[in-house]
């Protein structure tokens, strides 16, 4: 899977920390799944992180203490000839590689245990109705104070041009699609910012279908999708 587009550093180090949002955390986590690149990273935060805690009792209560963990992370990035670190499974994750393809070859752990049990792939989803071309299934159990869903996209259909009242993650479980940020594929993760306006439109001739997470609802440029926001729920 040729993965090209990673959350930032900054998400992938609030991970590691534990302060990101139940549903945010199901992304990232359903990506590493996938991308041993962001797996050896936050294993890089997670051991820097442990090695200031134990090597230092004042440090904590620095105001220079953040200063001191970034610098040490940097140093790790950047020092070629230090002796790599054991690679582990992230929490809560279950690491298992699959072939390259245009889809995800099985659900990832971390999504798989919020779904159904008679839900084993994409194909078995019970989607629901969105809008013409596009199909849902919200994770109601994750909690968050936006919304977390599987969206099934058909080929050549765009979601309505739209911003941001706060943070969205989507990882691209299938097919693909093109936006004002770049092109999207399988195992690919759109990290936005609430400063980003985008339409995403599904670009080849399979459903694109995401797992996307949001913390606030999105802010819609159009009449239409203004009016039909309560309905949809996003």
């Amino acid at each position: 899977m040729n993965i090209k587009h990673h959350p930032t550093d900054e998400t992938l180090l609030a991970y590691a920390s534990g302060t990101l949002s139940q549903a945010m955390e199901l992304v990232i986590a359903t990506h590493m799944t996938l991308c041993p690149h962001c797996r050896d990273k936050v294993a890089e935060f997670e051991a820097c992180g442990g090695a200031m805690l134990n090597g230092s009792d004042s440090l904590a209560m620095n105001v220079d203490a953040l200063d001191h963990v970034m610098a040490m992370i940097e140093q790790e990035i950047a020092n070629e000839n230090a002796a790599p670190l054991p690679v582990t499974a992230p929490r809560r994750v279950a690491v298992t590689a699959g072939p390259s393809g245009s889809a995800v070859p099985s659900l990832p752990t971390p999504l798989a245990n919020l779904l159904p049990d008679n839900i084993l792939s994409l194909e078995d989803i019970p989607w629901r109705s969105l809008a013409p071309g596009v199909k849902h299934f919200p994770l109601k159990s994750v909690q968050t104070k936006g919304t977390v869903r599987l969206l099934k996209i058909a080929p050549g259909i765009s979601i309505p041009d739209h911003g941001h009242g706060g943070h969205e993650m989507t990882l691209l479980l299938k097919g693909s699609y093109i936006d004002d940020v770049g092109r999207f594929c399988a195992g690919d993760v759109a990290d936005l910012a609430d400063d980003i306006d985008h339409q995403p439109i599904a670009d080849t001739a399979e459903d694109c279908i995401c797992l996307i997470a949001t913390d606030a609802p999105l802010k819609f440029n159009g009449i239409l999708p203004k009016l039909l926001q309560p309905f949809i729920g996003m």
